[in-house]
């Protein structure tokens, strides 16, 4: 009875506890604090991966295509069919005809288209025996595209060729081909379902720039010579 008429003290609503009392991990506290928040990047993935088969139609494709006549080669084949149209000329009168007569235009024309077709047989084995030389098996390659680089896995170890190294590329209706100082890499368009894909990958690789050879250093103390 004798508290009823002291004044009573005012009531404030207790505090409800913070976020860093009650999860001291998401508040930035804790040993695991780091292993919660932190987040690793997803891994990076190829622009395109693709597997595809080679056969020896396939570099023979690439030798066909490669190969182009040199000046010395043009030269060559010019006096491979001036030996033959100048062997027309040695065949007797009575079975060609007067000389630099109808006939014998007919006959040296015939004798050149001959060398000819030779020469293009003669192409023709050399490069079936190169084909066969660089693909002496069926083999199964699959190829990864990145923005920089193309990774390849055959039958031997993965392998990285990165547009840098790539020193001429060649774009034709069945295939690209990939030149570089180890080895020729082909790709078949069949490969690239996607329309323009194949090409769009030629121009990014003929855009990407080169390293330009250092000139070998000079020896000051060399003696002119």
């Amino acid at each position: 009875m004798a508290l009823e008429g002291r004044p009573q003290a005012p009531r404030h609503p207790r505090p409800l506890p913070s976020l860093r009392d009650t999860f001291p991990r998401f508040a930035g506290e804790g040993p695991d604090c780091c292993a919660v928040l932190y987040y690793p990047p997803m891994p990076d993935e190829p622009l395109h991966t693709t597997t595809y088969t080679l056969t020896r139609a396939d570099a023979l494709a690439y030798e066909q295509a490669a190969s182009r006549l040199t000046p010395l080669g043009v030269l060559a084949l010019l006096l491979w069919l001036g030996l033959w149209g100048g062997a027309a000329l040695l065949i007797p009168a009575g079975w060609a005809g007067p000389r630099f007569g109808m006939n014998s235009a007919l006959l040296i024309s015939v004798m050149v288209a001959i060398a000819y077709v030779l020469a293009l047989l003669l192409i023709s084995v050399r490069q079936w025996l190169r084909a066969r030389r660089r693909l002496k098996r069926t083999l199964e390659v699959t190829l990864s595209e990145w923005p920089d680089r193309l990774d390849l896995v055959s039958t031997g170890m993965p392998r990285q060729i990165g547009f840098s190294e790539i020193r001429r590329s060649i774009l034709g209706r069945t295939h690209l081909f990939l030149d570089t100082d180890e080895d020729v890499l082909i790709l078949p368009r069949s490969a690239f379902p996607e329309e323009g894909s194949i090409e769009d990958l030629a121009r990014r690789i003929d855009g990407w720039p080169r390293p330009v050879p250092h000139p070998a250093p000079v020896d000051a103390g060399a003696a002119p010579s």
